[in-house]
């Protein structure tokens, strides 16, 4: 397949850029007559002449809006703009043409083109994407970083919208931004979808995050440099990161919001949904328990998430730094499994216990799940039989 016609793509990429283009009316005009023919009925005022952009001026309640359209397509330079992108590096994929991604291809709200901070090469095998609230919990986040290392140990690529919260704990995991948080083996990268152009990181706190995930990985986006964070993208950008997903897992999540969106997108497309369970009475749980009670599979763990991809035999890799192997354990996870042997304790019934903090304690507990020395049923933790009783930084367990 031959490389797109430069001309064709920066009068695709400036159309982009206009206000209000939205990503239907804009692949309409990548097919129906192409970006050229589409550009010089914007630059001229004449909208009428391409029915895609006829369209959009008849929905228009405000008619300044289309002058508005105009006076802007008039104002920029589209090889100029194009070449923005290409000084930054930017990858630039166009539906229908080499690189773009099959996930994308035939959906039913597929993009016109995408700009790529990074290589989709994650793409190319299982992908989850883990979202949540932006105002998550201390136990929300650890448990989203946790299931994005365990999932990225076993070669899953991340995926999430990178905002606040759940979304930049799941990611913040696996780049290794702090020593707290190490990938596994490296072979699952994160893939970022967001809903400003490149250039602009949003939220801005999540600069280098987004650097970050773009070196190990992509930074995915329909708008071009210079689009802030308009209202209407943020959905729009749901869909991307639905239907880029094999999976869907909700970490934490309110009634409504984003996580809600994202997960009615899913559904749309028939990817799987899955939401980790919350106390009943907390706010940030109740959309988890909402998707719980509606049919979606309950996550305790990585291996829930694993089994319903269809990999359920291929267990996380436990690192050292997490959950020693043979004899010898972690002092949190061995004062647990100490406090455990009188017999089977609640969350926080092990917090009183170890004299730790709660978010501390579940993070180990998840550890210990994960590496099958702790079972779980309902709100009681005890340990399993084959569960070693090994030493911590020298002391003998009893």
């Amino acid at each position: 397949m031959r490389d797109y016609p430069e001309e064709e793509l920066a009068a695709l990429v400036a159309l982009a850029w206009l206000p209000g283009m939205g990503p239907a009316t804009l692949l309409r005009c990548l097919h129906e007559v192409g970006p050229s023919t589409a550009w010089r009925a914007a630059s001229s005022g004449r909208l009428g002449d391409v029915e895609a952009l006829a369209s959009f001026a008849a929905r228009q309640r405000d008619s300044t809006w289309v002058q508005t359209m105009v006076d802007a397509a008039r104002s920029i330079d589209p090889a100029a703009y194009l070449d923005r992108h290409r000084s930054a590096a930017i990858t630039i994929v166009v539906h229908g043409q080499r690189g773009y991604p099959d996930r994308l291809l035939n959906d039913e709200a597929a993009p016109a083109l995408l700009f790529v901070d990074g290589t989709l090469d994650p793409l190319d095998g299982p992908v989850v994407a883990i979202v949540g609230t932006r105002n998550a919990t201390r136990l929300g986040c650890d448990t989203a970083a946790a299931l994005a290392r365990d999932l990225a140990s076993c070669g899953v690529a991340i995926a999430s919208g990178l905002a606040l919260g759940i979304d930049g704990a799941a990611h913040r995991a696996i780049v290794g931004e702090s020593d707290k948080f190490k990938s596994g083996d490296g072979s699952g990268r994160p893939v970022a979808v967001v809903a400003t152009g490149l250039d602009r990181a949003y939220p801005r706190r999540h600069a280098l995050l987004q650097r970050q995930v773009a070196s190990r990985g992509a930074v995915v986006s329909e708008s071009p440099f210079g689009i802030g964070p308009l209202r209407w993208r943020f959905p729009a950008r749901n869909r991307i990161l639905a239907a880029l997903a094999d999976a869907v897992v909700v970490v934490e999540s309110r009634s409504a919001g984003g996580s809600m969106l994202t997960v009615a997108e899913a559904l749309r497309r028939d990817v799987q949904v899955l939401a980790v369970p919350g106390h009943p009475t907390s706010p940030a749980a109740a959309g988890t328990l909402d998707l719980i009670c509606d049919g979606a599979i309950p996550v305790r763990d990585a291996e829930d998430v694993l089994v319903a991809l269809g990999l359920g035999g291929k267990r996380p890799v436990v690192t050292e730094s997490r959950a020693e192997s043979g004899d010898r354990l972690a002092p949190l996870h061995a004062s647990i499994l100490d406090a455990l042997a009188a017999g089977p304790l609640t969350l926080a019934q092990l917090v009183e216990a170890t004299g730790r903090a709660l978010p501390e304690v579940s993070t180990a507990l998840i550890s210990l799940e994960t590496a099958g020395h702790v079972t779980r049923s309902g709100s009681w933790f005890e340990p399993r039989a084959s569960a070693p009783r090994g030493r911590a930084r020298g002391r003998s367990a009893p």
